[in-house]
């Protein structure tokens, strides 16, 4: 018995539900244009796996993420070694699971051409870095892309790719030309700003810079002449800092313009800031 199935049409489990169920002795060669691998039976049972980066259990979770290329069977070909020993229906629903649990993570992962280094935060006290997380934290250095960080770490690409979403979620990667288009973003802004209001503009800021403690970590992070109104960037800040910075100064800016400006003088200089900060943009 060989065949030959789309992973496009058909997922991986499906094939080894039914290579189980036929109970051959046989191997699966997986293919895509990313990957490939090989999943080895005896008697129904799946007994070893490998692909480019692992072998054993790592390996069948790692094909089985994959959603295109080919899955054909190879009837009456031994495992060379025994790397898997658990049990048939266990591990069908293991690797369900996992594979559920892979598309979440790979929404969340960044692209694999891109390059990210480590931030200058520290990890806190509650947050346990495992091994692995450092393994791949020190692979992290601001030249390899992601696919050479998970090729390189040898943890398996589930493994390796849940790692790094981890690691960007607490805070402790960042990516550099990211970073650079986001503080970027809030040079413009308070530059404008800043040409618009000028001496007010600057009372306003350090006002805001002082409400909390969010405020007075970011205000860290630029630096502003007093005299030239010149602003310049110490430091990284992430998105979500400038949606806040902006959100939270324009509310009081909208609280204090009106009472130095008068409200219809006001609105119109702050309209005429909001076109130019689109033609900015």
């Amino acid at each position: 018995m060989t065949f030959e199935i789309g992973l496009q049409e058909f997922k991986l489990t499906d094939v080894l539900q039914f290579v189980l169920q036929t109970k051959k002795t046989g191997v699966v060669h997986v293919k895509s244009d990313k990957a490939a691998g090989e999943i080895y039976f005896a008697d129904g049972l799946v007994v070893h796996a490998l692909d480019d980066s692992s072998e054993g259990i790592d390996a069948l979770f790692n094909m089985s993420s994959m959603t295109s290329g080919t899955a054909s069977f190879e009837p009456n070909v031994r495992a060379p070694k025994k790397t898997i020993a658990e049990g048939a229906g266990k591990l069908v629903e293991t690797v369900e699971k996992r594979r559920v649990e892979f598309q979440t993570i790979k929404m969340k992962l960044p692209p694999m051409t891109s390059v990210w280094a480590k931030t200058t935060k520290e990890p806190e006290s509650a947050v346990a870095l495992r091994r692995t997380d450092w393994q791949v934290l020190a692979m992290i250095d601001g030249k390899r892309n992601l696919a050479g960080v998970i090729a390189e770490s040898k943890l398996g690409g589930f493994e390796a790719m849940k790692t790094i979403v981890w690691l960007k979620e607490q805070g402790l990667i960042f990516e550099p030309e990211q970073a650079a288009r986001t503080m970027s973003r809030l040079a413009g802004y308070l530059n404008l700003f800043l040409a618009s209001f000028g001496k007010n503009g600057l009372i306003w800021y350090k006002r805001w810079g002082v409400n909390t403690d969010d405020s007075a970590r970011i205000t860290r992070a630029i630096s502003i002449d007093a005299e030239t109104m010149e602003v310049q960037v110490v430091s990284e800040l992430n998105a979500r800092d400038i949606d806040y910075f902006i959100e939270t100064f324009e509310a009081i800016v909208n609280t204090e313009g009106p009472k130095i400006y008068g409200k219809l003088l006001f609105r119109k200089k702050f309209q005429e800031f909001i076109a130019k900060l689109k033609e900015q943009e």
